[in-house]
């Protein structure tokens, strides 16, 4: 499911306000794609500095007013703002958020979203996410990527890098513990097919104990906090057999593109 029609409205507003140290991170990057499972309901600007974030904010609640949409401010600080856009009784919710220029790609320029973080940037955020908060959307957007994208524990291993103090097994640990949800609540979710709740908790349950298989019998003695990638520079999941073929891609401060380099 993509995009909301109200967020791609707000969005076109203010694309041209985006820009290398002013982004579009978040839910907003995963859920792009038309086949999507769920439509992300809120809008995050991601923003190097606490100057760029406060010229975001001011130059995105400008345009929004001047083309009739109302922006009511819940929340105002120099490094986290939350506003209300509201037009013809629809509404979203619009964050600017002070985020690390360390990441493993440079943000990208998006037609449709003006600039934007890397998929695989706004992937291991979720990771990170998943492990500090209960939110059943990152339990539903975790499970889609694992089934979709890259296993969660190559997920997990390379989200690890972006902080100092987590180690992708404590990651999992908390995941473990932080996304457990009645089963009503995951039914209840709106996406764009129904959830079954007990096979969603089958494939979760699968996701940790091969994230932890992972860990324990293949990535033993390879490099920490990294994507691994194959020979067209794809993330891909490591097994004993293609561990030694596959290139290591760390983060840096604003991320840089793999040299692929063919024999």
């Amino acid at each position: 499911m993509p995009l909301g029609s109200f967020e791609r409205e707000v969005l076109a507003i203010i694309a041209s306000n985006r820009n290398p140290e002013s982004y579009v991170g978040g839910a907003t990057v995963l859920h792009q794609s038309p086949d999507s499972l769920r439509t992300s309901k809120d809008i995050d600007i991601f923003n190097e500095t606490v100057a760029a974030l406060a010229a975001a904010k001011g130059d995105d609640s400008c345009a929004l007013e001047k083309s009739g949409y109302e922006v009511y401010f819940t929340l105002k600080s120099e490094t986290f703002s939350r506003a209300i856009v509201s037009k013809d009784g629809k509404k979203t919710k619009l964050e600017w958020l002070h985020d690390s220029a360390f990441r493993f790609y440079p943000v990208e320029q998006d037609e449709e979203l003006g600039y934007r973080l890397n998929f695989w940037d706004a992937a291991t955020n979720k990771a990170l996410a998943g492990s500090g908060r209960a939110k059943i959307r990152d339990y539903i957007d975790l499970i889609e990527i694992h089934q979709k994208r890259l296993s969660l524990g190559a997920l997990v291993w390379a989200a690890s890098g972006k902080d100092d103090g987590l180690n992708p097994r404590f990651i999992i640990e908390e995941m473990s513990r932080v996304q457990r949800y009645p089963l009503g609540s995951v039914a209840q979710f709106q996406t764009k097919e129904p959830l079954e709740a007990t096979t969603m908790k089958r494939i979760w349950m699968e996701a940790l104990r091969t994230a932890v298989e992972l860990f324990d019998t293949i990535l033993t003695d390879a490099p920490l906090g990294c994507l691994f990638l194959d020979e067209k520079g794809k993330p891909v999941c490591p097994t004993i057999e293609t561990l030694p073929q596959l290139k290591p891609h760390f983060g840096s401060v604003r991320g840089a593109w793999p040299r692929i380099v063919e024999d």
